[in-house]
């Protein structure tokens, strides 16, 4: 899964994502993109609209609507499991 990085729009350090429970933190890598006819003379690929992320803890990458992820506080998720909750390594 392809993606563009954007630390403007995504400036949180994890995210909830609906549809996945409400104790597992996400990072947002950007935008997910996909080749399009040009692609192999250009080298650019275009956006899909979706947001690509992985579970803190995790190397798997997920898409997701950009309307699914809510911004979560940096001290309220573990950075070593990803669980909401977890107080083994956070950052404060």
């Amino acid at each position: 899964m392809n993606y563009e990085r954007d630390t403007e729009t995504f400036t949180a350090d994890a995210y909830r994502a609906d549809g996945w429970g409400s104790g597992i933190a996400w990072y947002v890598l950007g935008w997910e993109t996909e080749p399009d006819q040009d692609t192999e003379w250009t080298g650019y690929e275009i956006r899909t609209g979706n947001v690509v992320a992985v579970m803190v803890g995790d190397d798997r990458h997920f898409a997701f609507e950009p309307d699914d992820l809510e911004p979560i506080d940096p001290e309220t998720f573990c950075r070593d499991c990803g669980q909401i909750g977890c107080g083994h390594n956070v950052y404060s």
